[in-house]
């Protein structure tokens, strides 16, 4: 089995809506969040890779970078989310579907790159085993199916 990892760092706020036990994180606040992204094979490709790593970091990153770099992360059933918008429909939001927790971002990445492996027709073979989330350098959330 050969394993490849990715990393990738952002600078994002967020805040948790439904979180009664974490009443500090019901602030808005930001970290600067470290991705890694890890993908297996189970053999290498004529060319001896898993994959291209140029060709996926480009894709991966550029959408890392242009959904959440220095984006507002917000549940999308948060009352702020509609203000945001009304006040100011350039601003970076991105929504998901619970709170952003790190745990469930970790799990929305995991499948996004996953996505972007069919997209650019990776071998099925490859998968992505882990997403791991960094949010400071001693709190991190890891997804693994």
């Amino acid at each position: 089995m050969f394993r490849l990892e990715i990393r990738h760092n952002l600078e994002m706020a967020h805040r948790f809506y439904q979180a009664e036990n974490s009443p500090k994180c019901r602030s808005i606040h930001g970290h600067s969040w470290q991705v890694i992204l890890t993908l297996r094979a189970p053999q290498l490709n004529p060319q001896a890779m898993v994959i291209e790593f140029g060709e996926l970091k480009l894709v991966w990153r550029a959408w890392l970078d242009q959904n959440l770099d220095h984006a507002l992360l917000l549940y999308q059933g948060d009352p702020v989310v509609k203000l945001l918008q009304a006040h100011d429909p350039d601003l970076r939001l991105f929504t998901l579907t619970t709170d952003p927790t790190t745990e469930c971002l970790a799990e929305f990445l995991y499948h996004q790159a996953q996505q972007i492996l069919t997209d650019l027709n990776a071998d099925p073979q490859i998968q992505v085993e882990r997403l791991r989330i960094e949010e400071t350098a001693i709190n991190s959330a890891e997804y693994l199916p």
